[in-house]
């Protein structure tokens, strides 16, 4: 018989186990109904980027203070990040779960934070030895150089061709320098055609044709869309009426343009017309904005149309020119018709229908048409519109037909900057598989998208939207490390393991095993609690029926 010991205070007591010998022959695992899986969700700020970036990916990179490797993992995907978090209507921060919490990820200010910190910072990109394969890019707008980019950075020899003497296409021409200052873009355009050869002034059909591209192991044409379309109404060839995006070209050349005490009106509700229309007021012109709907069904971004409202500038709504005369002052009188919404039309918008009798004129001394542009195409005359509002390429010279890839505004995508570089990237991706004789299999790493619901906001604090905001942004900017930090630091992590340990330290079984991938489960002892999925912030665990 052992001998009886006696403890005559707890101080005098030996720190022991509970039991003396393990409990791992007690295979508790076999009590589970339901099983703990570790499988991420897709964040919908990653599901909602048109770049296809990983958006949820640099943001724990910048958690860490790792600018560089986060810049190297957004660059993945867009090559222009401080371009592009000026830019972009990014939907990547509008879809953001935490908007349902306090106020969305300043995702577009983090993205041109750390563009610009690159910048700043001249981190380059490397570009590895040339190889004898030779790319054609034609059109230097955000999708040929995504994709001319993407192409050098897989060894290939890449030429682009573009009708203009500076690569950048609308990012140059189009983007008024109040919204993308002209000096980032050159920083950027700078890094992203390393390597590239730039053959400038040279239109396809008039300085080049399909012969000359025959030498070549594949052609990825993005001439863009630049044709502006006709207002068609009576009197819209009189001298006094530009198109839209011809006047923002000649603004963004340089050309000097007085329109001081100059009254402007501007047709059209798209993104085009609010640039056409702050470019007009900037210059000194009173003016007006004519849309023929009413602000809701406006195709202009929202932050756009805020942007428009914010400034000394009208917008008649519900109203369209019907006709217009040159008077012999020099001015334009522009006689309109009041409309009114009937049913949906294929866009999904209400139709604008004209008013009997409801009419009125306005007197102004210039007019611009922003109702939308459309591809010259001229140089494929064979080429026809499809079904699905691209363009079918079947028709052309077959010896083209097979190595051709069309991009940007050919494809039935919306007309945006992250749009285009994603297509870009993704003709780069379909190029270099051709060449290597292989099958291209597009990524299919969207499983799930996770919502509000997925993340656990007992770990979270909210902050106040105004207070927040004023102390993180210095006119448009994340001022700082600290502060790109702290703002990445409020990131929900939807639905991906951010290698927190809850699951491991709340575990009552000790079963959740950490290993250098991430977490394991031990089913052997795992009794199916559920605590370690409760306690996931980010919602990537979860309980499943018994395995």
């Amino acid at each position: 018989m052992s001998k009886f010991i006696l403890f005559k205070s707890v101080d005098e007591m030996p720190e022991m186990a509970v039991s003396k010998s393990p409990m791992s022959w007690n295979k508790t695992g076999s009590w589970r109904s339901s099983t703990p899986l570790h499988k991420d969700k897709t964040p919908p700020c990653n599901f909602n980027c048109p770049a296809g970036e990983n958006i949820r990916g640099y943001i724990d990179l910048i958690k860490e203070k790792k600018l560089e490797d986060a810049f190297k993992l957004l660059t993945d995907a867009n090559p222009l990040p401080s371009v592009c978090g000026r830019v972009c209507f990014h939907p990547c921060q509008a879809n953001c779960n935490r908007h349902g919490f306090d106020t969305e990820i300043q995702v577009r200010l983090l993205e041109k934070f750390i563009g610009d910190w690159a910048l700043e910072n001249e981190i380059k990109i490397p570009v590895p030895e040339m190889t004898e394969k030779k790319i054609a890019v034609i059109g230097a707008g955000p999708a040929g150089l995504a994709a001319a980019h993407y192409l050098r950075l897989n060894g290939l020899n890449v030429t682009m061709f573009d009708e203009n003497s500076l690569p950048g296409g609308i990012l140059r021409y189009g983007i008024p320098g109040y919204r993308l200052d002209k000096d980032v873009l050159q920083a950027e355009l700078k890094r992203v055609m390393a390597g590239i050869e730039f053959k400038a002034n040279m239109r396809f059909g008039r300085d080049f044709d399909t012969g000359d591209l025959l030498d070549h192991d594949a052609v990825f044409l993005a001439s863009g869309a630049h044709q502006s379309k006709s207002l068609r109404v009576g009197g819209d060839d009189q001298v006094g009426i530009e198109s839209g995006l011809d006047f923002l070209k000649s603004v963004n050349s340089g050309e000097k343009i007085n329109l001081e005490r100059k009254t402007v009106a501007v047709i059209g509700g798209g993104n085009t017309a609010c640039d056409v229309a702050r470019t007009a007021y900037r210059l000194g012109a009173d003016v007006q904005v004519v849309y023929r709907r009413t602000e809701k069904e406006m195709p202009a971004f929202a932050e756009e149309i805020e942007q428009l409202k914010s400034e000394p500038i009208k917008l008649e709504l519900l109203a369209t020119p019907v006709r217009v005369e040159n008077l012999s002052t020099g001015r334009l009188k522009v006689f309109l018709t009041k409309m009114k919404l009937g049913e949906p039309d294929q866009s999904g918008r209400r139709s604008p229908i004209p008013i009997d009798g409801e009419g009125f004129e306005l007197i102004v001394d210039k007019m611009f048409a922003a109702i939308g542009e459309d591809p010259d195409l001229s140089f494929f005359p064979e080429v026809s519109k499809s079904d699905n509002g691209g363009f079918d390429f079947t028709k052309i010279d077959k010896r083209l037909r097979d190595k051709l890839l069309v991009g940007g505004d050919l494809l039935p995508n919306p007309r945006t900057v992250a749009h285009a570089i994603g297509s870009g990237r993704l003709a780069a991706e379909k190029i270099v598989a051709m060449l290597e004789g292989s099958k291209f299999e597009p990524s299919q790493d969207v499983i799930e998208v996770a919502g509000f619901e997925d993340v656990n906001h007992h770990y979270f604090s909210k902050v106040n939207e105004i207070k927040w905001k004023t102390a993180l942004v210095d006119g448009g900017n994340i001022d700082g490390v600290d502060k790109a930090v702290a703002e990445a630091n409020r990131c929900f992590s939807c639905g991906v393991c951010s290698k927190c340990d809850n699951c491991y330290n709340f575990c009552p079984d000790l079963a959740v095993i950490k290993t250098s991938a991430g977490y394991e489960v031990n089913l052997d002892y795992c009794k199916g609690c559920g605590i370690c999925a409760n306690e996931c912030p980010g919602g990537s665990l979860r309980m499943e029926g018994r395995s």
